[in-house]
């Protein structure tokens, strides 16, 4: 199942940057770029990354699950990924069956995800975040901040 992320496109417009120029950045090519902003190809994570640390903005932003624009620099941590992944499985009570049952896979293949043997793109990790109700960026190791951040706090004034 892939997914098209609308932000992905719109954060290229509203910067003024052609599709050439942002797969020169993220190091892509033309094609492949395309294929990822319009949903006909899984952006790899370690692309999407660069994507969003350019617009400092964050996975969850960019993917729809978070209307905040929040700027988490680091990089992917695929470990931590693997781990996190389990973790938060395991938390919910679920077995790897089950999750992938949520994401369309079978079981072999999650446990490829938990383990290490592949990487679950980004289509799938979106769905996972959005039914655990956790961010991308926490799965991924770019915060340790679990929760989807839905809205900005507002500041207090005196």
């Amino acid at each position: 199942m892939l997914l098209k992320f609308k932000r992905i496109n719109d954060l290229r417009i509203d910067n003024d940057l052609t599709i050439k120029e942002m797969a020169k950045i993220i190091g892509v090519s033309v094609d492949n770029f395309f294929d990822y902003a319009n949903g006909r190809s899984n952006f790899p994570l370690d692309k999407l990354n660069k994507f969003v640390n350019y617009f400092k903005t964050s996975f969850d932003y960019v993917t729809g699950l978070s209307n905040v624009k929040m700027n988490y620099q680091n990089k992917i941590n695929l470990k931590l990924l693997q781990k996190r992944l389990k973790e938060v499985r395991l938390q919910s009570h679920y077995s790897q069956a089950m999750a992938a049952n949520i994401i369309g896979d079978k079981q072999s293949t999650y446990w490829n995800y938990e383990n290490g043997v592949s990487v679950i793109p980004i289509s799938k990790l979106y769905l996972l975040a959005a039914f655990y109700n956790v961010s991308i960026d926490y799965f991924v190791g770019k915060t340790n901040n679990k929760n989807i951040i839905k809205k900005q706090k507002k500041k207090l004034t005196n």
